[in-house]
């Protein structure tokens, strides 16, 4: 069989198709056996997630990666790169020089199967089958009837779902506060409040792709402590880039300072660094990467510290006439390090003076942060007035985001969400219902149900 040199996404099509190859055994003679492909990774990292693979009888649960040949496994820098620890199994179409290259990791030997040896047709048959066969456009069940219904109805569920996906934020809010409040003292109830907002802020900041490493970071600090030792928003620049694994060796006069005051800090603070593998850059514009949105967390954590940022927040929600505006004024206001605001990486000038957090990162973060923290702030304290002004503004102010998830299912649904609230309705049915085929649990679904057949329709887009 003449060795093409196929991409990566041609193979994973091959591999994805268990019709397409026989029994497969690993180049040391083990059976493998295919029990979950996972889930195609698009970031950096290996290709699939939390796939299930057996081997000789033997099931491991991790990553699988797919190369050309053997030798891309070393030529591509995965031995030492931490993103590919997980991984259980190493798929290539070419096995030339089997005892030459041997993919692992610093620690183990990965097991590697050499696709082309287990392919019932030819590869020119394979790609016939692949072209004719592409894969299908997204698509709901449910698309051609919904214009069909009465509007006011489709509405009232979307106000109804986004009341739901209100609970659901406060309730991971309140979950995590009732486990933070344990662990202080009784004297401490503003210390928690600051820590969940500040945690789940971080998280926000995050986005998709960064954030797990932002919550575990955030999760990492202790604001009583570091209110006493940080003077300013150098020194929490010094903690988050220190304790994140973030800061570089040194690039100018900046890194130089703020790797000084890290080490100083740290004899006092005493946390333990992360990796800086465990930050994604890999599809990454420049003003989305890690390091920019580290330096609008910082001064969000200074302000929290020094400038009663939660206090802030709540008072505006009480007293303003425009809540929506003045708040996003107060998160938009927050100050941060000079150097970032010519810079989005170490070292490296941006060209243009940009912002830390955009305007569509701050209502994000009003959304999905500070509303439902109002929500639960306002029932911890029975405070009706502010609970009542908390739901006015969600059910009516116009949410102006406009993210993957509502392009799509604006469109499926034929029409323009009119606030927050029916915004979040529609998230909250592409999460909870359309993507798991909950058709059946529906309202809308409930309607039509009977003029298509589910499984065979949708296909999911990722949140």
């Amino acid at each position: 069989m003449k060795k093409l040199n196929l991409n990566e996404s041609f193979i994973s099509r091959i591999w994805m198709n268990p019709s397409n190859y026989g029994e497969l055994k690993t180049t040391e003679g083990k059976n493998v056996e295919v029990l979950s492909y996972g889930k195609p990774n698009y970031d950096s990292g290996a290709d699939f997630t939390d796939s299930l693979i057996k081997i000789d009888g033997v099931s491991y649960s991790g990553d699988v990666e797919i190369h050309c040949s053997l030798k891309d496994w070393k030529l591509h820098n995965h031995t030492k790169n931490r993103k590919y620890n997980r991984v259980i199994l190493n798929v290539v179409m070419w096995g030339e020089d089997k005892d030459d290259y041997k993919p692992g990791t610093l620690k183990r030997t990965i097991p590697t199967v050499v696709l082309s040896e287990f392919l019932n047709n030819s590869i020119h048959e394979i790609w016939k089958e692949i072209i004719n066969n592409p894969v299908p456009a997204s698509g709901l069940p449910c698309s051609d009837d919904i214009g069909k219904l009465d509007g006011e109805f489709v509405r009232d569920f979307l106000n109804d779902l986004g009341i739901e996906r209100l609970k659901y934020r406060a309730g991971r809010i309140k979950q995590r506060f009732d486990t933070c409040e344990s662990e202080q003292s009784k004297d401490s109830s503003k210390v928690v409040w600051e820590k969940i907002l500040l945690e789940f802020v971080f998280e926000a900041l995050g986005f998709s792709k960064n954030k797990t490493p932002f919550l575990k970071l955030s999760r990492m600090l202790d604001t009583e402590k570091l209110s006493v030792h940080c003077d300013s928003i150098e020194d929490t620049d010094a903690v988050l880039f220190g304790a994140s694994g973030l800061i570089l060796q040194d690039r100018d006069s900046y890194v130089s300072r703020i790797k000084a005051k890290w080490a100083a800090l740290n004899k006092e603070l005493r946390i333990e660094s992360m990796d800086r593998s465990e930050w994604n850059y890999f599809r990454l514009r420049p003003v989305n990467f890690p390091t920019l949105r580290m330096a609008y967390a910082s001064g969000f954590l200074y302000e929290i510290m020094k400038g009663n940022l939660f206090k802030r927040i709540i008072f505006c929600f009480k007293n303003s006439r425009d809540t929506m505006k003045d708040i996003s004024n107060l998160l938009s206001g927050i100050n941060y390090s000079g150097y970032w605001k010519t810079h989005y990486d170490f070292g490296k000038l941006s060209g243009t003076v940009k912002t830390a957090a955009g305007q569509s990162r701050i209502e994000d973060i009003i959304v999905n942060v500070i509303i439902p923290l109002v929500y639960v702030y306002s029932r911890e304290f029975r405070n009706e007035d502010l609970f009542l002004k908390m739901k006015k503004l969600y059910r009516t102010e116009e949410d102006r985001s406009d993210n993957t998830i509502l392009k799509d299912m604006k469109k499926h649904l034929g029409l323009t969400p009119g606030s927050i609230c029916e915004s979040q309705g529609i998230i909250h049915l592409h999460n909870f219902y359309c993507t798991k085929e909950k058709c059946s649990e529906c309202k809308i679904g409930e309607k039509v149900i009977d003029k298509f057949s589910v499984s065979d329709a949708i296909r999911e887009i990722t949140y």
